[in-house]
């Protein structure tokens, strides 16, 4: 919202008559910053036009943007103040008031800018400060900090092994009992051939070892399927003897 700097009153004294609430005003800025006011003109007269200007001093620097309004009984002109980046930081000057079409001037002190400088400089050096004098702590210092580093990699690379070889342990149990099992799998058609071929030796045996009342007669699918058992039971038992020789 615009701030109203000051109060212009006209025609209530007589004729063209000019007067200021107050007597000067400051416009605080600094260097790059700019700022809106506006200026109440209250008229206590018949309508007329008024003309603003500003000195010498703030040319440039204080804008109108209506310099020659027309006044029923109360007008606001909106004015623009700045200060360029490398301007001064301080301006005194003045803005006129021209009433009667050019028959009554008068003007105010303005004073724009800061005398001081700002706040935020001073806060922006303290952070640098810090930063300096805790580089200089730190590069004091360099033998605690460095047993440090080297105690604290020992003690991470311990924890490593240790977790490596708790993974190594885990997984390997697995593999062994895999590996058993697998063992137990490959001996069961050994036992199976194996126990093949002596039922059929114990079965050819008996054909010829019974009396001829209990003998039991084979036909010739029978023997032949008897001859390719046990010569695949007597293949696989030889081949394993030799893999285990």
């Amino acid at each position: 919202m615009e701030q109203i700097f000051q109060n212009v009153v006209i025609n209530r004294q007589e004729i063209n008559s000019i007067e200021f609430e107050k007597e000067s005003i400051e416009i605080p800025l600094y260097p790059g910053e700019e700022k809106t006011f506006e200026i109440l003109i209250t008229n206590h007269g018949s309508p007329t036009h008024i003309h603003l200007s500003v000195s010498e001093e703030l040319k440039g620097q204080i804008t109108f943007l209506r310099d020659n309004p027309y006044v029923l009984q109360k007008e606001y002109v909106s004015a623009v103040a700045r200060i360029p980046q490398e301007g001064r930081i301080l301006t005194n000057g003045q803005i006129f008031i021209t009433a009667g079409y050019g028959s009554k001037k008068k003007g105010f002190p303005v004073q724009l800018g800061k005398v001081e400088a700002k706040p935020q400089e001073s806060s922006k050096d303290e952070p640098e400060k810090w930063e300096e004098d805790t580089e200089e702590f730190i590069s004091s210092r360099p033998s605690v900090s460095e047993p440090v580093k080297k105690t604290s990699r020992s003690r991470t690379g311990g924890g490593s092994g240790g977790i490596l070889g708790g993974f190594k342990g885990g997984f390997s149990s697995p593999g062994k009992r895999t590996r058993r099992g697998m063992g137990q799998n490959e001996r069961f058609p050994l036992v199976l051939a194996f126990g093949g071929f002596l039922l059929l030796v114990c079965l050819f045996f008996l054909y010829f070892i019974l009396p001829a009342g209990l003998q039991f007669s084979v036909s010739f699918p029978q023997a032949l399927l008897f001859s390719i058992l046990f010569v695949t039971c007597t293949t696989y038992i030889l081949l394993k003897i030799m893999e285990e020789g």
